[in-house]
């Protein structure tokens, strides 16, 4: 009787099924055909392994096959708000991808490792590669990355060295298309608001990007316009709101680095009785309707995260079988939605 309080082994089932190692192997690899075994060995060691709660050890296959089947996920920020609805929309779609092409997926937890002690970790052996999200170009993780034969895909972010794979939103496009869709309208008192002072990598690159093409233009963004107000803290945007409508010539559109900020502004605007869109025009990014209080739906640069986690899911596994060899970069198409939060302004 079997009474190891431990995994039951391969030999534990061969013991007790009264075969080889060699044939309890075959048998629960269904190869006893191959070999011509009989009928009745086959139920005795399928049996005992039902009775004994038999599963395959899965680290001993992947040292075997060279694969475990399972991508992490690791997030540049090394931080996650609870409500984060982008992140949400995000892993989700990676976890399908993954899903649809026989992975499970891994998400990294631990960001107090050291750099080498998460660089371990990543290529110890348990996953066939690595999705890293959002890295700064000098994340240290990078250089050991560039120079591991481990599978990288960098998502919405690119490798200044060259040497890893990305997959990201095109948001050169999306921003010009900010730029030439507001001047159209006639604008041309335009605000932005940022993240908060400490700065925030596509806060600044989205602003800073939209405030050149605007330039390029004819209608440049003031510096005392660009204000950077802490997602977290509610009541900054309605400082910034405030600061902003209090002008001599207040600014006629404004441009919200990300929808959470934009439909925060938007209930502030509710609530102060700013008219949306006829007195101020909102457009924000990423294309995510965040929960709130407000009756509009933010005209917004809609990113297809879908789109996203299936190009980086689909490139990585092209890459884990080597089918192609990094770098290769990929820019997915954005567009703005169409929403009822800009209008053209007559002066």
């Amino acid at each position: 009787m079997y009474k190891s309080s431990g995994r039951p082994t391969l030999s534990d089932i061969a013991i007790q099924a009264g075969v080889s190692v060699s044939t309890a192997s075959l048998v629960l690899s269904d190869k006893a055909k191959q070999r011509r075994l009989s009928d009745d060995v086959v139920a005795r060691v399928r049996k005992v392994a039902a009775d004994l709660d038999y599963s395959p050890n899965l680290l001993v296959q992947s040292l075997q096959q060279g694969r475990t089947h399972t991508l992490t996920f690791f997030n540049g920020f090394r931080t996650r708000s609870p409500d984060d609805l982008y992140m949400d929309r995000l892993t989700t779609a990676i976890e399908q991808a993954g899903g649809r092409l026989g992975y499970d997926i891994l998400i990294y937890c631990v960001f107090e490792r050291s750099v080498e002690d998460t660089y371990r970790h990543l290529n110890g052996g348990r996953c066939d590669g690595v999705l890293l999200f959002a890295a700064e170009p000098d994340d240290p993780l990078l250089p050991y990355l560039r120079n591991s034969r481990l599978p990288v895909v960098l998502v919405n972010c690119t490798d200044t060295s060259n040497a890893l794979s990305y997959v990201k939103e095109d948001h050169l496009s999306g921003l010009t298309q900010v730029a030439d869709q507001l001047v159209a309208l006639g604008h041309r008192r335009i605000a932005a608001l940022g993240n908060t002072p400490r700065g925030n990598r596509d806060a600044d690159l989205r602003i800073g990007l939209l405030r050149h093409l605007l330039a390029e233009r004819g209608v440049p963004i003031p510096d005392r316009w660009v204000i950077h107000s802490d997602d977290n803290k509610y009541e900054d945007a309605e400082q910034a709101l405030r600061f902003l409508m209090a002008e001599p010539a207040p600014p006629t559109a404004l441009f919200c680095w990300h929808d959470r900020l934009g439909y925060q502004v938007l209930e502030h605007c509710e609530r102060m009785g700013i008219v949306v869109p006829d007195q101020l025009s909102l457009i924000s990014y990423d294309g995510l309707r965040w929960p709130a209080q407000a009756r509009h739906v933010l005209s917004s640069v809609e990113v297809d995260i879908t789109g996203l986690a299936d190009a980086a899911v689909t490139l990585l596994h092209r890459q884990i079988n080597g089918v192609i060899s990094p770098p290769v970069g990929q820019e997915l198409p954005v567009r703005i939605t169409p929403a009822g939060t800009t209008l053209a302004r007559v002066d």
